[in-house]
């Protein structure tokens, strides 16, 4: 019994990495942009978005991927970086404690209790000029990718931010959690790009839920506050085994 349990919370932070990355996607404030996103990196209008030519999709999916691996190589480099730097900083109860505060309060800020104004400012950056560059054309989608990493939006901030401190508790596995966040954000979007025209019509019925998906991430991330507040993964290892 303790066996399989620790076999399953050593899965854990994998799982809640991933789900992390397409709450990401599913976000009120992040799904709206999908639609434009697609059109804007694929050069379609959003009405010819809807059509169901392959010769449409074929462009569509070959600039969302190079769109997600720009955001993908970003949210990984920026992972290993602060693993890095905060590796060396938590293990500190206080320091854990601090950290985990910060995270619980990101969750409280998606459940609604209270908003941090600070957390709807977005760092912008304009590729525009990049894009005029003739080489540079080719690969716009990829630099998109990497300004929409490093504009850190208010639904990436505080989630993208925990997963990162999360990543920090766990010196062994803590690159694997980027990646697996990365790809829970990819996967959707390179789905929506397969198939963007019945996205149009799911996203009324995902809007619907968009108060319950803004509950659940809030639920994560104070789950994730309270696992680095106690300590991290390593801790939460020793307890259960």
């Amino acid at each position: 019994m303790e066996l399989s349990l620790f076999n399953l919370f050593e899965k854990l932070p994998y799982s809640i990495s991933f789900l992390a990355g397409i709450l990401t996607f599913l976000s009120p404030c992040m799904l709206p942009l999908i639609a434009p996103y697609m059109s804007y990196i694929s050069g379609i209008s959003i009405q010819e978005l809807k059509d169901k030519s392959l010769k449409n999709r074929i462009v569509i999916f070959q600039k969302a991927l190079l769109f997600v691996l720009g955001f993908s190589i970003v949210f990984i480099l920026i992972g290993i970086s602060f693993n890095t730097l905060l590796g060396r900083i938590l293990g500190n109860s206080i320091i854990n404690y601090i950290a985990g505060g910060i995270i619980i309060l990101f969750g409280i800020h998606f459940l609604g209790i209270v908003k941090f104004g600070i957390l709807y400012k977005t760092k912008k950056l304009d590729s525009s000029k990049l894009e005029n560059i003739r080489f540079l054309k080719h690969i716009s989608p990829f630099i998109l990718g990497v300004v929409f990493a490093l504009g850190w939006s208010p639904c990436v901030g505080p989630i993208l931010s925990s997963i990162m401190v999360l990543s920090s508790t766990d010196k062994a596995g803590g690159l694997g959690f980027m990646i697996v966040y990365a790809s829970g954000l990819a996967v959707p979007f390179l789905l929506t790009a397969l198939a963007i025209e019945r996205f149009f019509s799911l996203f009324n019925k995902i809007k619907r839920y968009s108060r319950m998906i803004e509950i659940i991430s809030g639920i994560l991330l104070i789950a994730i506050g309270v696992i680095i507040a106690f300590g991290g993964l390593d801790r939460l290892n020793e307890l259960i085994s």
